[in-house]
């Protein structure tokens, strides 16, 4: 089975497509050789926003995303709560203090953006008028402590295999020339498998993550320099 990109990215919920929370990534990792990262977000409207952030674990992305309760200390997050001016930003920091083991974990992290007008209304016991409140869900990718990054391809039969203990991302061009923004993108977790024409194809094809490209295959790069 394959986790599409898509999956992984939320996207906004009851928002204004121009105006809203804007974070610079969908899917945030949290390498092996890391305990803490921070990410900023922007109050990208025209009013004064409340800014709530929560977290819980999941199984899988796009898959079984029950949320399942924090061990104690296991997810570390701040600030809980915000409020930021028009056009602000704020940095909101995470620290895993979860097992060091070998198995790769996923969290949702949500940001609820609360009109601050709509706040003090509620405080007045007076009945606010409708305003949105918009949701930003991101994927967290806990990396393996103990990290294996293995697979198996096999491109007489266009299988891709994820054998190892954490995912990566799959990029496949649309023939020997294609570009970046118009290739195929999907991310395998571990133990997952991808089949089709198109790893058997004359197509340039990438294993991409750790801040490198991986060639798949030799279709398109047996007179192509490393």
């Amino acid at each position: 089975m394959m986790i599409r990109l898509g999956w992984w990215l939320a996207g906004l919920m009851l928002a204004f497509p121009a105006q809203a929370i804007y974070l610079p990534s969908g899917v945030f990792t949290l390498e092996s050789d890391h305990s803490f990262f921070s990410r900023q977000f922007v109050n990208n409207t025209k009013e004064t926003n409340l800014y709530v952030i929560d977290a819980y674990r999941i199984a899988k992305p796009g898959v079984d995303e029950q949320p399942q309760p924090l061990e104690q200390g296991e997810l570390l997050y701040t600030p809980l709560r915000k409020i930021l001016e028009p056009g602000s930003l704020e940095y909101f920091k995470i620290f895993y203090r979860g097992p060091e083991d070998d198995r790769e974990r996923y969290y949702r992290v949500a940001i609820q953006e609360i009109p601050a007008n709509a706040m003090e209304m509620q405080g007045e016991g007076k009945t606010p008028l409708v305003s949105p409140i918009v949701a930003l869900d991101t994927i967290l990718v806990i990396r393996p402590r103990k990290m294996r990054f293995t697979y198996h391809y096999d491109p007489q039969a266009g299988v891709l295999n994820n054998t190892g203990n954490t995912y990566f991302r799959v990029m496949i061009h649309q023939g020997c020339d294609g570009q970046d923004d118009t290739a195929k993108v999907f991310n395998l977790l571990p133990g997952e498998s991808y089949r089709g024409a198109d790893l058997r194809g004359q197509n340039r094809k990438f294993i991409v993550g750790f801040n490198k490209y991986l060639r798949l295959g030799e279709q398109c790069f047996v007179q192509g320099p490393e």
